[in-house]
């Protein structure tokens, strides 16, 4: 799991940004978020502009350098350095717990394709270690005769290893494993003004009701639809050979995507998704401005919906009336405001309790905001 993420120089991140998730507290309700002292699922709140989307970019930007999954490299290639900044690198620090492993990686970066330092620490033991130009560092049983020189090449140094080591198995091996598959299952998606993906390959359409076909999910699709107040029925039909999703109207049909609602290609969208956490390929998901086109309730229902999902889960919205610790609890909502992100039981300057009115009081200013 993510513990904690750090984040200077990145795009609007002039200064350190530090997202805390391992700041737990004891409450007895909404146990379900968290897991092993780490909030397992997280809600962010903040005004427009404060950083939300940006804290999603700068965290899964290792997507781009330790995996083949898919980034939009367009999100990436302009403004990744602050403007007051560009002749020093981005700087990126991640913190994982895997059973009793944990695990620090350290990245600077000029560029999304530039990588010019890397470390990689493992229950406080350095075993990666590389700056561009130098030779790399390796303390990894197996990786004793690998080549140490990458040139001048800004590549990654621990995809280099992933890719070209054969290693022994042994317990800090074994946690470097662990570590390339979480990042291999890691998820950024919003659809606002633009679908956009990260971490795996853009689903057009046609893409997602395929998927859903394919996995016979269609009447359950079609009931999640309706649980969404989107009351449909839905149906399959051959045209030219090809099966097409439409919606039934009596004896009449409408294709699906021309008869959707922005809303209902969201929550189709959202849907695609669901069925690969429900399937524990995801181990991160961050969902940015999840509920943009949702009414409240529907808000709500995507938000337990969440709660039941394998995958460790970060949400930003707008929505003050998700702020219910029959929701969520104050350890694992956030507020961001002047690039400093900071979980609601740390603000607060009393206890917060199951009775206590989260929205009404972060109205009234006490988690800023």
């Amino acid at each position: 799991m993510l513990t904690r993420f750090e984040v200077e120089n990145f795009r609007g991140f002039k200064n350190l940004l530090a997202f805390d998730l391992s700041e737990t507290k004891n409450y007895e309700f909404n146990g379900e978020c968290i897991k092993n002292g780490i909030a397992n699922k997280a809600m962010i709140y903040g005004k427009n502009g404060s950083g939300k989307s940006n804290l999603g970019y700068a965290i899964f930007d290792l997507i781009s350098h330790l995996t083949d999954k898919f980034v939009p490299k367009h999100e990436y290639i302009a403004n990744y350095l602050h403007a007051e900044l560009t002749g020093l690198p981005a700087k990126f620090k991640y913190g994982f717990k895997f059973d009793e492993a944990y695990i620090e990686y350290f990245c600077e970066k000029l560029g999304v394709n530039e990588v010019i330092f890397e470390e990689l620490k493992v229950n406080g033991e350095t075993v990666v270690l590389y700056r561009l130009g130098e030779l790399i560092q390796i303390n990894l049983v197996g990786a004793e005769s690998l080549n140490r020189d990458l040139g001048e090449t800004k590549i990654s140094a621990l995809k280099y290893i992933k890719n070209n080591a054969v290693l022994d198995k042994s317990p800090v091996n074994d946690a470097l494993k662990k570590l390339f598959e979480f990042v291999d299952g890691m998820l950024f998606f919003r659809s606002v003004d633009e679908r956009t993906f990260i971490g795996n390959r853009a689903a057009g359409d046609d893409d997602i009701l395929k998927n859903i076909l394919s996995k016979g999910n269609l009447k359950d699709f079609e009931g999640f639809l309706n649980a969404a107040n989107v009351e449909c029925e839905l149906a399959v039909i051959e045209i030219n050979g090809q099966e097409e999703v439409v919606f039934k109207f009596g004896d009449k049909t409408l294709n699906f995507w021309r008869g959707a609602s922005t809303g209902t290609k969201s929550l189709s969208l959202f849907y695609y998704w669901l069925q690969l956490l429900n399937e524990s390929q995801v181990s991160l998901v961050f969902v940015d401005e999840f509920d943009a086109f949702y009414h409240y309730k529907l808000s709500e229902l995507i938000v337990r919906k969440l709660k039941d999902a394998n995958a460790q889960v970060v949400l930003t919205t707008h929505n003050t009336s998700l702020m219910t610790n029959d929701l969520m609890r104050p350890d694992c909502c956030f507020v961001m405001e002047d690039k400093v992100i900071t979980p609601f039981s740390k603000i607060a300057d009393k206890e917060l309790r199951l009775a206590h009115n989260i929205e009404k009081m972060y109205k009234a200013g006490a988690f800023g905001g």
